[in-house]
């Protein structure tokens, strides 16, 4: 491969990854919190009890956003892995990532 096709390649990969993955991380955090305050505010809601269930994947959910989509667009969009900066997020990162997804019921 040439060098002008890996620096196409990995141009194009940070404005995917800046373009993209920045509105799915806002709208993905912005929903789950809207879907906690319609589950934890409304009658209905704290009447059922598989209410419980919901309130824990949302907060999951956006664990897993954080982790995940937060650490792929800091690495692929801005060239900063914060698993080089900081020794306690290298080691939680991975566990979260997988912990959240087996307690999600995204997978």
């Amino acid at each position: 491969m040439s060098s002008l096709t890996i620096l196409t390649f990995n141009y194009t990969t940070k404005q995917i990854s800046i373009y993209l993955d920045i509105p799915m991380l806002i709208i993905g955090v912005i929903g789950e919190f809207l879907n906690l305050i319609v589950f934890l505010n409304l009658k209905t809601f704290r009447q059922n009890s598989c209410t419980f269930y919901l309130i824990i994947m949302s907060f999951v959910n956006i664990i897993i956003l954080l982790t995940g989509v937060l650490s792929r667009i800091t690495i692929s969009g801005f060239d900063l892995d914060w698993t080089q900066i900081s020794s306690f997020y290298c080691k939680c990162r991975v566990y979260l990532d997988q912990l959240s997804i087996l307690m999600s019921c995204n997978n």
